[in-house]
Formats: structure tokens, sequence, C-alpha cells
């Protein structure tokens, strides 16, 4: 007959996983016997404890002499089994399940789980004393067989080589006591050589061992701090990443308990450290989100420079500190803004280009993103629409205004053909002028410099300028530098391009799911994702409909340089 074993077994995360396994047998025994078709161990199990046989239409079983099993809570040495009875055998759980094409019976087993590991040596236990060694011949050859195989020939194939840092012939070569395979980047970066990493015999891979290639990866708790915690002393790095013991996968540990086990009584492991709580990924067992934000630090310097620094903030009170003059809704409303080449409306990614590592995305400029579109040209004016106004260098546009109209006034060009001004000086006081040349060229430039400067027309539109009203109109106004915020989680992995589809979302609609800034009027907007909504799609554990988190999945345990420096300027 042919008979179905599920074997079913708890998994990661409180999930239940299944295992198949095909039976061919006349009879199908259970016991803690090795030859029994079904292996079940434990002390209450009988070497041969029960048999299963066909009997017309059901199925019998039989228990072994003096031996007894529970069925549907009653013990009994023998009964005729139905599809609904629940067998026990020493804590181990059977029933019979509907069987698949092909097989005559199903059965569905439940494993004990408070079986001791002293069970199984039982089960497979074989007495010197039945083969034809004795004792002691048997230790002192096992003995001499382990020095031999592993010290004496190791050391004596591995010192010479160590020496002339190179392999001998007749020797076995590093390769031949290889413990286990390498990832493929230690394989790559270490090959066939152990004393890459192994650089002292009867050492342990030592931690400056590791930090010669990794020496971008700082330790998760300072020095300075680690000393006013709980945490005791540090672990070799070794101790967590155990290479040829480690899955293809890599030597990262993901295991949610790395973290939570410290984070999640923050009071007890980190003491005056300010850390918070943390023991999941859930609205009460997770904090809410705070932002990095870019904020300007005092006063200008001598040069008229702003210190800029990174600064964290609840996303429910977030302000940007841009200086900068924008608006989503005006930009996404094809009544009032489209794309210059073909008229459509704009997207969110004619404005924002993903870049090469998935998770941030290429500066916002001005050449980049908003003059290169043909949405905002520098033009002043409409015979010259070649000529362009430098962005960013307020002073050298006055100068180029200034010479422009001057060398219009000494050297008039032919006028163009009509075109329609987008940014036009007061074209009545230069009709009216009865001064020189060169007197009205430079009030007509002045009027230009100020309709630039002070009108939604120019440099104000979009950028804060501050008007000193001084008389040399060269030093008249001062434009505030803009600062962008590029990564408002510095500390946090987050992959753009694996959340451009979501569910039934693509494109923009994956965009304005979580960044809702169809009607943001004001570039001081935060619009960043608050936890409840990550929660929508994610979930710390195995859910219908939901994606699986892990800590390491959004953070990382070491820190590397560059994220220290965010670090500390993010305080």
């Amino acid at each position: 007959m042919k008979v179905l074993l599920r074997l079913v077994q708890p998994g990661p995360e409180g999930s239940t996983e299944y295992q198949d396994t095909e039976i061919s047998a006349d009879e199908l025994s259970l016991g803690s016997a090795p030859d029994c078709t079904i292996q079940l161990l434990g002390e209450r199990v009988g070497a041969h404890h029960a048999f299963i046989r066909p009997s017309s239409d059901r199925w019998a079983l039989s228990c072994g002499r003096g031996l007894f099993i529970t069925l549907n809570g009653k013990p009994t040495p023998s009964a005729t089994l139905r599809a609904t009875d629940l067998v026990e055998i020493g804590g181990h759980r059977l029933r019979l399940i509907e069987p698949p094409a092909g097989f005559d019976l199903g059965i569905e087993l439940e494993l004990d789980a408070q079986v001791e590991p002293s069970a199984y040596e039982r089960a497979f236990r074989t007495d010197l004393a039945a083969t034809w060694l004795s004792k002691r011949p048997a230790a002192w050859l096992a003995l001499g067989l382990v020095l031999l195989m592993g010290f004496v020939i190791p050391y004596i194939s591995i010192a010479p080589q160590r020496a002339h840092s190179k392999s001998i012939a007749f020797l076995p070569s590093d390769q031949f006591w290889n413990a286990g395979r390498l990832i493929p980047a230690h394989q790559l970066a270490a090959g066939q050589r152990c004393a890459n990493c192994h650089q002292q015999l009867f050492v342990h891979v030592r931690d400056q061992d590791c930090q010669e290639c990794h020496h971008s990866i700082a330790d998760h708790v300072r020095d300075s701090d680690l000393q006013h915690t709980q945490l005791g002393p540090k672990q070799r790095c070794a101790e967590c990443h155990r290479e040829h013991h480690a899955p293809p996968t890599g030597l990262v540990v993901r295991d949610n308990s790395l973290c939570v086990n410290c984070h999640s009584k923050p009071a007890a492991a980190f003491g005056p450290l300010k850390v918070q709580r943390t023991s999941g990924f859930a609205l009460d067992t997770h904090p809410a989100f705070a932002v990095s934000l870019l904020k300007p630090q005092g006063a200008p310097d001598d040069r008229g420079q702003l210190q800029w620094a990174l600064r964290r903030e609840p996303i429910a009170t977030a302000r940007e500190q841009s200086n900068l003059k924008f608006s989503h809704a005006a930009h996404l409303d094809p009544q009032h803004v489209t794309r210059a080449t073909d008229g459509a409306a704009l997207n969110c990614s004619d404005c924002h280009s993903l870049a090469a590592d998935g998770q941030h995305f290429v500066p916002i400029t001005m050449q980049r993103s908003c003059g290169n579109s043909g949405c905002h040209e520098l033009k002043f004016d409409p015979d010259a629409p070649e000529r362009l106004l430098p962005h960013g260098r307020p002073r050298d546009a006055m100068l180029l205004i200034q010479d422009y109209f001057v060398r219009q006034a000494v050297a008039p060009a032919a006028q163009t053909a009509a075109f329609q001004r987008r940014r036009l000086p007061d074209q009545t006081e230069a009709s009216r002028c009865t001064d020189s040349a060169l007197t009205c060229a430079q009030r007509r430039a002045q009027a230009e410099i100020e309709n630039q400067f002070t009108t939604n027309l120019g440099c104000s539109e979009c950028h804060q300028v501050v008007d000193k009203h001084t008389p040399d109109v060269l030093s008249r106004f001062d434009v505030a530098p803009v600062r962008l915020t590029t990564d408002y989680f510095p500390q946090v992995h987050f992959s753009h391009r694996q959340h451009a589809v979501q569910k039934d979302k693509s494109g923009d609609a994956a965009c304005l799911s979580c960044h809702e800034v169809r009607h943001s009027q004001s570039s001081a907007d935060v619009f960043i994702p608050k936890l409840d909504k990550c929660l929508e799609c994610h979930s710390e554990r195995l859910a219908a409909d939901r994606v699986t988190l892990q800590c390491a999945s959004c953070h990382s345990y070491h820190p590397t340089t560059t994220d220290r420096l965010r670090e500390a300027s993010a305080k």
C-alpha cells in the first residue's frame, strides 16, 4: 500500500510547516526502534509499539503486548480507525486525513515537542562491547588518530606555508582543511588561503583581522557609551558572524531577538542613554517615526554663509526650512502647469529621479530639474531670448542686466520678431526718459533688477528675497540659500524601487498613496508617511495580505562611518 505521511511542525514567527513523505509498505509499524516505518521517540514509546494494517475498507491498529494507545482520550490496545479519530502514542498525535490521488492512506503526524534530546541518542546507541574492539586499545587508537589528523599533519602542512608564503607540493593545501565553504564575498577576498583571515595559529579570527577589510563598519554602541550601559564587554565579530557555517544568503543575523532583547528594556540595558523602547513592529510596540530635517543654525558668518545641521522632529509637527517657495498642488494641477515638451500633466517622475542605490533620489536642482525641462527659463528680454540670467549668483545676474541695457544704449541691436514676454521692465519710463542714453539705460536696468527681485515674475517667485533698500542696487537684495533635505531617515534602509509597485498601484498612484502632496501649497510641508501607513502593508509576523518585516529589514546593526557622521549632525 502507498501511504502519505504529513509531518506537522512549528515554523518561525508562529507559523506552521508541513513536510510530506511517501511510504510504501504492507503494514505500518510505529515505535522507537530504528527499523520502524514511523519512528517515534520518548520514554513512553515501545520499541514496536503499534501496527496499522488494512482491514476490508478500514484500517486496524493493534499494539504490542502490554502496550496501549490513547484513542480519542481513552486508552485501548487495539482499534479500528476512522477519519475523525485522534491517536496519541507517548505524547505524539496521529490522525487520518483524506489521501490524495494515488495513495491508499493519509496520516497527519504531530510530534511531541517535550521529547528530550537524550531520547535520540538512546534510539541509535551502539555499545562498544558489541564490536571486536575493547575500550582501552580503542581509546588510545582514537587519541592517536585525533592528534595525528587534527594537530600533527595540519601543523607541518601550515607552518612551512606561512613561513614561505607558498604551498608545498607534497603537503595538503589550506583547502584540504576547510571547515566549510565561505560566503561568495569572502571567497573572492580570501581565495584559497586561510591565513588571510586566520592570521595566528591556535587563535580565533580577531576583530582587527575582520576590520582590515571592513574598516568602514562601526560598532553598534560606541566605546564611550558602552561603559554607561549594562551590556557588558563587546562580543567578537565571529560570535555572531560564523563563517563556514553560514547559509548561502550571507552572515547577517536577521533574528528580531538580536534587537528586542535589549531595546525592549532600554532602561535596564542602556542606563542613562536615551533609547526609545521597541519590542516589535506595531503601533504599541514601535516608537512613532521622527524625521531628520536640515535646519539653519544661528546667524550667517562673515561671508554671509549659513551653517546647516540635521535636527530630528516628530512627523506630526515637522516643518521644512529650505527657503524655497514651492507648491505641489500647483505643479500637479494640469489646468495651471503642463509639461513643456508635450503639454501633458506633470508626473512625479518628471522631477524626482530615482538614484542608482534604489533608496534615494537624485537631488533637485534648478539646472537639472527646473531649467532643463523648459518650464523655468531665466529670460528677461524678448529681444534676446538666448540671454539667460545665471542662477544662484544674484550679483552676477544684476551685472548682466546692467551690461545688457548699457550695450543696447551704446550700440542698439536690431529688433527681432515678436516674442511673448514673461518678464518685462517698465517700458513707459524708458519711453519718457529724456536724459542721456547711458542714464536711460541705467534706469531701465535698475527697473528690470527690481522687477526680477521684488515681483512674482522673477527670483522671488521661488526664493526668499530680502530687500535692504540700500541706494546701491547691486547690494540691495539678498537671496536666502536653499537647502533641501535629501534623506529624512539617514539611519534607515528603505527601497523606493521595491515600493514603486504596491498591490494594485504603480507609477504616480504608488507615490501618492504614501506621499499625499496633491493639496500641498507650501514647501514647508513634510509628507513622510507615519507608522500606521506602513502597517497597512507590513507586519512583524506572517499574515495574509501583509509583507513580513524584521528589524534588519530597515535597520543596520553596524552603522557605517557615514551613518555615524549623519547621526552626529542629527542630534
